[in-house]
């Protein structure tokens, strides 16, 4: 299993490094000028000190150089053009909290209610939970997050105004954002919990189980669970990485200062080395909860730790 692991990690850290080159090379060499704005009104000695400054001065593969080193080294993400003074690791500190408070909760919220959902489903295949669930994990699924904003912002906050319509600090912020990004969450969770049950209720394991006398609980939380749960396990990996950035849109939606919600400020600004600084943040959040999956698999099913140990 060590071997394993490691060959994972070193197989993740060669991503990453392709993914932080491709992602550099990408924005440097993308149209326009990112401080054109900033110093248009500068004298010309002004100018090239800014620019100086930001190593815009430089050969781009020399930058490259620069900003490699200095990440390895330092952890350093970069500093914000439009922002002076402010670099990507302070904008991490002080916004990713927030996101990891909302989406956490939301993740939450999908897998438990999602697995419930799928695992009630399959068990009563063909009755009327299992098709009701099945026709609300469609629409579900088809309506995007932002168009649930919409739709709780006007009946919950505005109609019936049980909560803000938007805004952070106060705990009833949390619930129109969380239930926005759970509710296609839990319709996802649910369509592969009750796939993957179906998949296993009549595996010959089960059958022994049966025969065996052992009540239907209990085949339900030793035999059935476990193994219908690793496509659970396998989405959990960008979902994990998600916390950060997949709920850029239901952040500017309610106005929630997050992560997503400044890495989109980000983009519309052309702050391109924050752009850089939080790609590169996302990317070995990704690449990290991958190979926190593959290490899960082993606890979710001895097979695959054998296999693992044997490669």
């Amino acid at each position: 299993m060590a071997r394993f692991i490691i060959k994972r990690t070193l197989l993740g850290l060669f991503t990453l490094f392709v993914i932080i080159t491709v992602t550099f090379f990408l924005i440097a060499g993308a149209p326009g000028d990112p401080i054109a704005a900033k110093v248009e009104q500068m004298p010309e000695k002004a100018q090239r000190v800014i620019r100086a400054k930001y190593g815009l001065d430089q050969p781009v593969f020399k930058r490259y150089i620069i900003y490699m080193k200095n990440l390895i080294t330092t952890g350093d993400f970069g500093e914000s053009i439009i922002y002076t003074g402010r670099s990507a690791t302070d904008v991490i500190k002080a916004n990713a909290p927030i996101s990891v408070k909302i989406n956490i909760i939301a993740l939450l919220a999908q897998v438990i209610i999602g697995v419930f959902l799928g695992l009630v489903a399959a068990l009563n295949m063909g009755k009327s939970v299992d098709h009701i669930t099945r026709v609300s994990v469609v629409l579900a699924i088809c309506i995007p997050s932002f168009v649930f904003a919409a739709l709780l912002q006007y009946f919950v906050a505005f109609k019936w105004r049980l909560v803000p319509v938007f805004g952070w600090g106060k705990p009833a912020h949390y619930v129109l954002p969380v239930l926005a990004y759970a509710l296609p969450g839990i319709a996802t969770y649910a369509k592969y919990m009750r796939s993957s049950t179906l998949s296993v209720i009549n595996e010959d394991y089960i059958v022994t189980a049966k025969a065996k006398g052992a009540t239907q609980g209990r085949i339900v939380r030793k035999h059935i669970l476990r193994n219908a749960m690793i496509p659970i396990v396998t989405m959990l990996g960008p979902a994990i990485a998600g916390i950060f950035g997949s709920s850029f849109v239901i952040e500017n939606v309610f106005a929630i200062p997050g992560l997503g919600s400044y890495y989109v400020n980000a983009v519309r600004d052309n702050d391109y080395t924050m752009v850089l600084g939080l790609t590169v943040f996302f990317a070995i959040l990704y690449v990290a909860a991958l190979i926190l999956v593959d290490i899960l698999y082993g606890v979710v099913d001895p097979r695959i730790k054998v296999a693992g140990g044997e490669d």
